[in-house]
């Protein structure tokens, strides 16, 4: 008797962090498991570092080789997500005598949250503001994909208050 048609107990899709998919087999037992429509089997049901692509699930008995069974469907590996373009300041702007403090505000890009501290806290809005005087390194990162983060080519600097006249 061929083995049961195979079923996918996950699918992992590539990420910014891991550029590779995996897909988990449900588990069956007298069975080798492929992706490649039978072309190659392996005793177990994980293959992982898959690339982008189609895969063809087979799986054949141990005890006859020759009675195999491919599964229903095919499992799509997405393409690795594009990481989001390098962020740029739309304006920065410096503290006063009357405003100590101050704003960096982000030109604004579709699907990303910002941040001015090089990625340790993010948010939705492009705009930053009561800054204290320092260095800020912007980066941007995918809302679909929160590893895939782009940085700035270069820091932002909020002055120093600028000291009253005596």
């Amino acid at each position: 008797t061929p083995p049961t048609a195979p079923t996918v107990a996950s699918t992992t899709q590539p990420t910014c962090d891991v550029p590779t998919g995996t897909i988990v087999f449900t588990a069956q037992a007298g069975v080798e498991y492929s992706i490649n429509n039978g072309t190659s089997y392996q005793a177990g049901a994980t293959f992982a570092g898959l690339a982008p692509g189609t895969y063809i699930l087979r799986v054949r008995s141990i005890a006859d080789n020759t009675c195999s069974t491919p599964a229903g469907a095919t499992v799509t590996i997405n393409a690795v997500p594009t990481p989001p373009t390098a962020p740029t300041v739309a304006s920065t702007t410096q503290p006063t005598c009357a405003v100590p403090t101050g704003t960096i505000v982000f030109t604004a890009q579709a699907g990303v949250e910002y941040s001015i501290n090089n990625g340790t806290t993010y948010q939705a809005g492009a705009t930053f503001a009561g800054l204290a005087p320092g260095s800020y390194t912007l980066r941007v990162r995918s809302i679909a994909d929160n590893t895939c983060s782009t940085p700035a080519g270069a820091t932002v600097t909020i002055n120093a208050v600028p000291t009253p006249p005596t």
